[in-house]
């Protein structure tokens, strides 16, 4: 008896085994778009309400379908070399990103909520990832 549970127990195991070992992914090539630009340190501006500098960045790469099937990737850089994927904390500071059709948002403050001085020049890589649908 012991023998007989033991023999489908291995059998069983093996089979998970085989069966776990091949993972097919059958993905259609969609090209994504990548969009670099620079955020002068002079575009920022106040608003007194949040206590944040927001930087407006137009992007008419972001149209509708783009805004409601796509991803979309924000990456900043003080030297257009190494790049720091967004929201992040930079230089003790906070920048997040929001968009919607024709315009990418970046707004910072303090990592602690306080109010920063703007940063100095940025570079700013936009990767709109493209969705099958």
């Amino acid at each position: 008896m012991k023998t007989k549970l033991l023999l489908a127990v291995l059998v069983l195991g093996l089979g998970v085994l085989v069966s776990g070992c091949k993972k097919e992914y059958i993905t259609q090539e969609i090209p994504n778009t990548t969009i670099q630009t620079s955020v002068p340190s002079s575009s920022w501006t106040y608003d007194s309400n949040t206590k944040t500098y927001v930087v407006q960045v137009n992007m008419p790469e972001l149209n509708d379908n783009t805004n409601q099937t796509d991803g979309v990737l924000c990456y900043i850089s003080g030297d257009g070399t190494t790049w720091e994927a967004l929201p992040d904390v930079y230089n003790g500071s906070t920048i997040v990103y929001t968009y919607k059709p024709g315009v990418l948002y970046l707004e910072i403050q303090g990592a602690d909520g306080s109010t920063v001085n703007p940063p100095g020049d940025l570079y700013l890589k936009i990767v709109l990832v493209a969705s099958a649908g």
